[in-house]
């Protein structure tokens, strides 16, 4: 990279959902479809008005989160701030980061046919997917015990009440499996070796700009970190 082309370190730099919320909004606009179709073309009400109304409301908040989220990452002087939930948020100092490695995540996905309108029954089943190549910071078991823990624990607790309908990064992160946490693919732990995640497909930045961000600030701001 030219000199004219180096980050500057200095600048705060945000990155929301943008084109990852534009696709859960264009997926929610789809079922709305659908519902009505069922609904009017095919008399199913049963069907199609629950599913047309879940829809419905689903774009307003996904619309809403769009206009109004806080970013989900914020690259600044002091280091990383990730947004969680909407509620929650994880401080990163520069000088926490040990390390950056590029991982590769596995998760399960559920896919269904769509609804079969010769009256047959919507079948689903368990898929896996990966995200490849993601900007991982290594971190500390000292600070993933004191810092990142206590935080997960919270967003658990918040996904359990009112609060699950915040904006955050968990949002839009698949879980490992059906029985893991949404932050399981987050905050993985491989090698032995305590990670935080930084999608780049999430954030809607290339992995190569977000990563070349990331390491300029910690060749800036924190001389001891090493990049692997």
């Amino acid at each position: 990279m030219s000199s004219d082309q180096a980050p500057d370190t200095q600048k705060i730099i945000a990155y929301g959902s943008g084109r990852t919320a534009s696709k859960y909004i264009a997926f929610s606009a789809l079922v709305l479809v659908v519902g009505l179709v069922v609904a009017f073309g095919k008399d199913n009400w049963l069907l199609g008005i629950p599913l047309a109304a879940v829809a419905a409301v689903m774009i307003v908040w996904q619309i809403n989160g769009l206009l109004t989220a806080r970013p989900l990452l914020l690259l600044s002087p002091a280091g990383l701030r990730i947004n969680l939930d909407g509620y929650v948020f994880l401080d990163i100092p520069w000088r926490e980061v040990e390390g950056i490695a590029s991982l590769t995540l596995t998760f399960e996905v559920v896919t269904k046919r769509w609804y079969d309108f010769s009256g047959g029954t919507p079948r689903y089943s368990l898929g896996k997917d990966q995200y490849r190549d993601v900007t991982a910071l290594q971190v500390s078991e000292a600070f993933a015990d004191k810092t990142v823990l206590p935080l997960w624990r919270a967003v658990n607790r918040n996904s359990r009440g009112l609060r699950r309908f915040g904006i955050g990064l968990a949002t839009f992160m698949p879980a490992q499996n059906s029985t893991a946490s949404r932050l399981s693919n987050i905050f993985p732990t491989q090698d032995g070796k305590r990670f935080v995640i930084l999608p780049h497909s999430v954030l809607s930045v290339s992995r190569d700009r977000l990563r070349t961000e990331i390491e300029a600030r910690l060749r800036a701001f924190d001389k001891t970190s090493a990049t692997s």
